[in-house]
């Protein structure tokens, strides 16, 4: 099965803005930031651009959504169920999950976390 072209697009910019919260996270565990509520990061969704709205999320949950290469952290509403599905749901986040059409175009992961 093979996704439309605009949603490849929107699947690879969800990688850049995982880049971006790695990097973030990076930044954060070196000046030792991370509270219990968690940190702010990017939505990643795949909006055009990005959408530029700010994530919660707790450390436990962003490690375990870095730990596939598939899954990102985006606001609730901005789930594309073209090309993910929703696995995990706060008022806050909501964690996606790519179907596998879309895993080839986020398999870039900072981390090398492979899909399972």
């Amino acid at each position: 099965m093979s996704i439309p072209e605009r949603f490849e697009r929107q699947a690879q910019n969800e990688a850049l803005f995982r880049e971006v919260n790695e990097g973030i996270a990076q930044l954060r565990e070196r000046a030792q930031a991370w509270t219990p509520e968690g940190t702010d990061f990017l939505c990643e969704c795949g909006e055009e651009g990005g959408c530029g709205m700010r994530v919660r999320v707790p450390l436990e949950v962003y490690e375990r959504v870095r730990a596939q290469d598939d899954r990102f952290v985006v606001k609730p509403g901005h789930e594309t169920p073209e090309i993910e599905r929703a696995i995990e749901w706060t008022d806050a986040y909501v964690v996606v999950d790519k179907i596998p059409a879309a895993e080839p175009f986020v398999a870039d992961d900072p981390r090398g976390a492979a899909s399972s």
